[in-house]
């Protein structure tokens, strides 16, 4: 069970970080929003789904160790990558909120896991 609760977890905090990766794009978050995207928006979005990427490693290795979970975490990067770019292709504004949502539960998770 612990397993499948880590492992649900990085995906969702890589999910919310390819996202914001991808609406730091001027082409992407055009898609959501009319207004244009400011040069501080884009970086803020930049730095976030970094640290965003950076902090998903963590759940996935701490269940696979280091060599493994590594390896793993590139898998799910490349599924949430793919998830991402199906839904902004087809549902736009249910993506961009279904990442924020995703982003927020991630967090606040691994907040709870860690304090556990």
């Amino acid at each position: 069970m612990q397993m499948l609760l880590m492992m649900l977890l990085g995906t969702t905090l890589c999910f919310a970080g390819m996202a914001g990766l991808s609406l730091a794009m001027p082409r992407h978050y055009s898609q959501l929003n009319a207004a244009r995207l400011s040069d501080g928006y884009r970086l803020l979005l930049r730095l976030t789904s970094i640290a965003v990427l950076i902090f998903s490693l963590w759940p996935v290795i701490s269940i696979w160790g280091m060599v493994v979970g590594i390896v793993v975490w590139l898998g799910l990067l490349s599924v949430a990558a793919l998830i991402w770019v199906f839904l902004l292709a087809y549902w736009p504004r249910f993506s961009a909120a279904k990442a924020l949502c995703l982003a927020m539960l991630g967090l606040s998770s691994c907040l709870v896991l860690w304090l556990i």
